[in-house]
């Protein structure tokens, strides 16, 4: 029995719509997304003459917000338009599979998939720029120990661990890289020396790359932010496959789930975030130290200092724990 490969690329995470394509046509919002993704399937797709193999199953799963029937109906549509072809093929390369063929026939390939990307160096300077911004706010930041009867009904928790603790640098490199790999999921955001949203890939090369704030999506190329990305995951393991949706407000309960326990380094010292509680008009930031074990307060002056939510997050991201 013929069998379809199961190494084919996982789901496309960009489309490119052609509004001026979509608006000559009159194309409804589902069907210029199947074109635009018949387009981009031109990049990866088996070829057989001029037919690239594109079965209900990859579809299915590229495209899940797309029933089967409004897809047929949409490949109907754009075929009757002249725009593709559709025909059943055979592939060699898949044991002689029996599956459909697309091929885009010369009024489709007027489709344009290509957008504006800014630079790699230009997007990499706006979010440093960002990154400058913010460090007004953790300046002469302090920890100052709490005193000793504050500390009675403080239990200290056990170190939280994971599957990658006992990984070594390279063989953490090579677990993360084929586990996210495989699934094209982010490995994390919230990345010390980055604007907090950005999401780091594995990208379809194998190769890391990141998603930044405006949706640009970029394979890192300068060898010394990819060997400081990995320092920096190395020493926060428990950052992997933790993804943060920033685009909801912190609340006490938000920033707690957040940050406890997160690495962070002040004073050229080692602590971890160990509770985040209201003060006065926001909230306080208590930290333990990663050698003594003891608590503190984030401080200025002696005394404890009060956070807004959001300014609390800004600085917890701001400290977080080295990369060398």
């Amino acid at each position: 029995m013929s069998q379809v490969p199961q190494n084919l690329p996982k789901r496309t995470r960009v489309l490119v719509k052609d509004i001026l394509f979509q608006e000559k046509y009159r194309l409804t919002h589902t069907q210029v997304d199947i074109m635009a993704y018949i387009i981009n399937s031109m990049m990866w797709a088996t070829k057989v003459d001029s037919f690239f193999a594109l079965t209900n199953k990859k579809f299915h799963q590229d495209l899940p917000q797309i029933s089967e029937k409004t897809l047929e109906e949409s490949l109907r549509v754009l075929k009757a338009m002249e725009l593709i072809e559709v025909q059943m093929i055979t592939v060699p390369s898949w044991g002689n599979a029996h599956v459909r063929g697309i091929s885009v026939l010369p009024k489709g390939l007027e489709y344009n998939a290509s957008y504006y990307k800014a630079s790699e160096k230009q997007i990499i300077k706006n979010l440093q720029e960002e990154i400058n911004e913010l460090k007004e706010q953790m300046k002469n930041l302090k920890a100052v120990e709490l005193e000793e009867e504050q500390l009675i009904e403080e239990a200290l928790e056990e170190e939280s661990s994971t599957k990658y603790d006992n990984l070594g640098f390279t063989e953490l490199i090579e677990t993360v890289t084929k586990e996210f790999g495989e699934t094209s999921e982010p490995i994390c955001n919230g990345v010390k020396g980055w604007v907090k949203e950005t999401k780091f890939y594995i990208n379809s090369y194998n190769k890391l790359s990141i998603s930044t704030p405006s949706g640009e999506v970029i394979q890192l190329k300068n060898s010394v932010q990819v060997n400081d990305f990995w320092k920096y995951l190395y020493n926060n393991r428990d950052q992997i496959g933790k993804v943060v949706d920033f685009t909801k407000k912190p609340t006490l309960e938000e920033l707690n789930e957040r940050y406890l326990g997160m690495n962070i380094v002040l004073d050229n010292m080692r602590f971890k975030v160990y509770k985040i509680e209201e003060f006065k008009n926001g909230v306080k930031v208590s930290i333990q130290s990663s050698d003594s074990g003891k608590i503190a307060t984030l401080s200025r002056n002696e005394e404890p200092v009060t956070f807004g939510l959001e300014e609390c997050e800004t600085v917890l991201l701001g400290l977080r724990g080295d990369i060398v």
